[in-house]
């Protein structure tokens, strides 16, 4: 008896702990919607020259936590990170305008969630197409389709989305 009532006293212990981790994280994805309709953050992905947005799997994220573009005029990396803690990133080796192949070695895609990566993987894992690139203001728009990877577990991902990121120039 005396060991079961010093589990049961354990156990009550660790409530109060673990109950209120279970309501936070089962509140993060309502507390995001509550602060779109509060207009602490906004409702729509991103604004011209600001926007990443990926379909991954038929489900949208939105870099409306951070983007970083940067450019030396010949290539760009972009990156954007959600609120949620989900972010991508998509290497472009030319920013000459047209389509272009997404592969492990060039356009390379990076999708990340939940601390899992997802990367482009082969010779054809896409395409990337750029819509415009104005080496002046460093604007750039751009579509692409990949299938990205996780080359732990072998799990796959299809992505689809556009950027428009104004780049800052690096050398």
């Amino acid at each position: 008896m005396r060991a079961f009532n010093h589990m049961v006293m354990r156990t009550l212990k660790l409530v109060p702990i673990v109950l209120p981790m279970i309501v936070l994280f089962s509140c993060v994805k309502a507390g995001k919607e509550v602060a779109e309709e509060l207009g602490l953050a906004p409702s729509t992905c991103g604004t011209d020259g600001a926007r990443v947005q990926v379909e991954v799997d038929g489900d949208s994220f939105c870099a409306d936590a951070h983007i970083s573009a940067i450019s030396d005029g010949t290539s760009a990396m972009v990156t954007g990170v959600g609120l949620l803690g989900s972010s991508f990133s998509i290497q472009f080796d030319t920013l000459a305008i047209g389509t272009h192949t997404v592969s492990e070695a060039s356009n390379a895609v990076m999708y990340a969630n939940a601390g899992t990566p997802f990367v482009s993987v082969g010779d054809e894992a896409g395409t990337v197409t750029i819509e415009q690139y104005d080496a002046s203001t460093g604007r750039l728009k751009a579509h692409f389709h990949a299938t990205v990877f996780n080359e732990m577990n072998g799990n796959s991902r299809a992505l689809s989305g556009s950027v428009d990121v104004t780049c800052t120039h690096s050398e």
